[in-house]
């Protein structure tokens, strides 16, 4: 059993070495943006179409972005894009 410790312990060093972490230094310097189809709801059939999650979530500040669109299509994501940058009380540099 401390053979298998030792054999953990030196796994878990290797992949906090392995991890890259980065940090921004102020907000609107990078955002992530992710879409999510969402799940049918207690009483609904698969015939009805499913909604997406738009988010958009500031690396440096964590401010968080989200809304709801029938379809996941680019006019949908650039309609979400402008929302967010409209919304975004400061500069967005790269998303």
């Amino acid at each position: 059993m401390k053979r298998l410790a030792k054999v953990e312990q030196a796994l878990e060093q290797k992949l906090k070495r392995a991890a890259q972490r980065y940090h921004k230094t102020y907000p609107g310097e990078m955002l992530h943006f992710d879409t999510k189809r969402l799940p049918l709801l207690a009483g609904e059939t698969r015939l009805l179409p499913r909604e997406y999650l738009f988010v958009a979530i500031d690396d440096y500040s964590r401010e968080l972005y989200a809304a709801i669109w029938p379809d996941k299509t680019q006019t949908s994501a650039a309609a979400f894009l402008e929302h967010v940058i409209e919304e975004c009380p400061y500069t967005i540099e790269c998303a």
